[in-house]
This record gives structure tokens, C-alpha cells and sequence, in this order.
């Protein structure tokens, strides 16, 4: 199974924003922000004054094409390494210029699953998405284990038993503010647990 390049490591936690307030990250550890349904001034902004890990929703940032110029703008000017996106060729772009692309797929049956994994560029640097993420627990571990590295859950995540179980199977998973925050004392302690086997390599299969 592929994982990410060397240089590029995705948080075990991302906490959604769409940069309109500002992102007070909860203490979990090993956490980072994903942007968002926001436009290009506002991701500009917010990814300019904010230190901690970054990754963006390529597909869903008003202004701002998933293409080769747009994925260049992300990597060059913003300097955030990690992108999602439904598009195998902007995937596959970043990639090649040493980012790490997750390839959004619609997970609510396994068909969808299947279908996206078909079309799946097979490459160091492109992981993959699980959307709704909750569904994840509840595929088969066959299906489970065709998936490429690194794994994101990503939607519908809201209690801590869901985001544990996605957390064991998963290198890391998308939260709403709201919830990362009501549930940092579990999720730290998930992630200082030396028994996890993704807490020292996360995004390696």
C-alpha cells in the first residue's frame, strides 16, 4: 500500500473551517485545520496567520479552480501541502510537485467504493477519502484494506465512540469545531495511547 511522501505527514485530526472566525484549535496534539466552502480571500487570509498543519477542499474554494494553476497557488503561496479533491488529475498534479492529494470518494455503499477505486491514480503521495466517514467502520475489512494510504474519515463523525472506531482504522479523521472541542480529553488520550499503531508512522499503510 502507498503512503505519503516523506516530507508531507497528515494530522490524525482535522478540524473543518470555513475561516469566517477565527480557528482556535482544541489541544488534542496531533491536530491540524482543513479549509473549507470559504472563498480565496478568506482561505488567503486565514492560512497566512494560522502556524499549525493545513490541508483544503481544493473543490470547494469560491474563486479558485482545481487545475494545475490552482493547485500551484495552494502549494506556492499558501504553502499547504495537503489537498482533497474529487478530480484524479488535480490529484495526480499534486502529487507530482511533492503534495499529498487524498482522493475524495462517496462511500454509501460499496459500489461507490468500488467504482471510485477503479478510476484511482496509483501513486506515492495520493491517499484517499472516505465520505461520509462514519461509514467506514461498518465496510468490510476486504474493503477496508483496498483502500490507499493515507485514509481520511471525513463526515458525520459527532460521538466519541464513531471517532475512535474511525480513528482505528483510519490515519486520520475530519471534525467539526464543536465536536473536536467536546471531545479533546478522549481524543488526546486515543492519540498519546502508545498501543495506536498509527501514533509514531500516521500515514503509513
Amino acid at each position: 500500500m502507498l503512503s505519503s511522501p516523506p516530507d508531507v505527514r497528515l494530522p490524525r485530526v482535522l478540524v473543518a473551517s470555513s475561516a469566517h472566525d477565527p480557528l482556535r484549535l482544541p489541544p488534542i496534539g496531533d491536530v491540524g485545520v482543513l479549509y473549507r466552502d470559504i472563498d480565496l480571500p478568506a482561505l488567503l487570509h486565514s492560512a497566512l496567520a494560522t502556524s499549525a498543519p493545513k490541508a483544503v477542499d481544493l473543490d470547494t474554494i469560491r474563486g479558485l479552480y482545481a487545475d494545475d494553476d490552482g493547485v500551484a497557488f495552494v502549494m506556492d503561496r499558501l504553502a499547504i501541502p495537503i489537498m482533497i479533491t474529487r478530480r484524479p488529475q488535480a490529484a495526480q498534479r499534486v502529487a507530482e510537485i511533492g503534495g499529498l492529494a487524498l482522493l475524495h470518494m462517496l462511500a454509501f455503499d460499496s459500489t461507490g467504493v468500488a467504482r471510485a477505486l477503479d478510476g484511482l491514480p496509483r501513486r506515492l503521495g495520493i491517499g484517499a477519502v472516505v465520505s461520509p466517514g462514519l461509514v467506514l467502520p461498518h465496510m468490510l475489512p476486504s474493503e477496508v484494506r483496498r483502500l490507499p494510504r493515507p485514509l481520511l474519515a471525513y463526515g458525520l463523525i459527532m460521538e466519541a465512540r464513531d471517532a475512535v472506531a474511525c480513528l482505528s482504522l483510519a490515519d486520520g479523521v475530519v471534525l467539526g469545531l464543536d465536536v473536536a472541542t467536546a471531545l479533546a480529553p478522549t481524543l488526546a488520550q486515543v492519540l498519546r495511547d502508545p498501543a495506536d499503531p498509527r501514533r509514531n508512522h500516521p500515514t503509513r499503510s
